[in-house]
């Protein structure tokens, strides 16, 4: 477990601080560098909303089932599906994303996805990533723990398939010796937003707090400010959450 910076407590001098589930996946987060653009997001929500706090960085799937269980827990980012949405409380969104079935063989890249329903797969377990392909009808995949396993096992030609979550999916290729010339994408789709999540046990005046603060951090641009500040190309705006809530309003405004 690592421990992350304390503030000014919201609770009981006695009381244990709030427990924050942070990704081992980079950009997201890093257990190693205790850095990425979702971490410094929710940490910067949490001490100007003066909450003590510990950090914990633990396998994806452990870490749902920690956040569901534990009284006091929090993690991020989590996409807010139909499945997941009485399991905690739904704070604010703090990344948007997407899913991207990639290949490393360029005569599979033209092909019909009805054409390659058996052929092997990698996608991280208890995902959107996961959940879809199984929407899809693909019968030969293997669950991995992140993103960096799925590069590993691509490369290693152990899979002919990648359904892999947008950014953290070239972080993990690129982390692996891969260059981004080398994938090839079949088709991509759009996902939910990310969320900062709660237990269903937090105080619903921290939740309110929380809230405020991440969406004022959303509409004043902050959010997109960190998030680019962790890529040296410029993102796109369907990549920035707060770019993309304006451009849907003004959808909305002007159909």
């Amino acid at each position: 477990m690592l421990i992350g910076s304390i503030s000014a407590s919201a609770r009981d001098g006695d009381a244990k601080p709030y427990r924050i589930f942070h990704p081992d996946i980079a950009p997201w987060g890093d257990s190693t560098s205790h850095d990425g653009f979702v971490v410094r997001i929710v940490e910067t929500a949490f001490e100007r909303a003066g909450l003590d706090y510990e950090v914990v960085y633990a396998p994806w799937k452990r870490e749902q089932a920690a956040v569901q269980q534990q009284q006091y827990a929090f993690m991020a980012p989590l996409t807010r599906i139909e499945s997941r949405e009485t399991l905690y409380q739904w704070i604010a969104p703090v990344n948007i994303s997407y899913l991207e079935l990639v290949t490393n063989n360029p005569d599979l890249a033209a092909q019909n996805i009805d054409d390659l329903r058996d052929f092997p797969v990698a996608a991280r377990m208890e995902s959107p990533a996961e959940f879809t392909l199984r929407d899809l009808g693909f019968r030969s995949i293997t669950l991995v723990e992140d993103e960096e396993v799925a590069a590993r096992l691509l490369k290693a030609g152990r899979v002919t398939l990648w359904m892999q979550r947008g950014l953290p999916g070239r972080w993990a290729h690129s982390m692996s010796g891969g260059h981004a010339s080398e994938l090839f994408k079949i088709k991509r789709w759009t996902t939910p937003e990310q969320y900062l999540v709660a237990s269903p046990g937090v105080p619903q005046d921290v939740v309110e707090k929380l809230r405020d603060i991440l969406t004022t951090m959303r509409t004043s641009g902050e959010i997109d400010r960190i998030k680019q500040s962790y890529f040296d190309e410029q993102l796109p705006c369907e990549l920035m959450i707060g770019c993309s809530h304006t451009l849907n309003e003004q959808k909305v405004a002007h159909p």
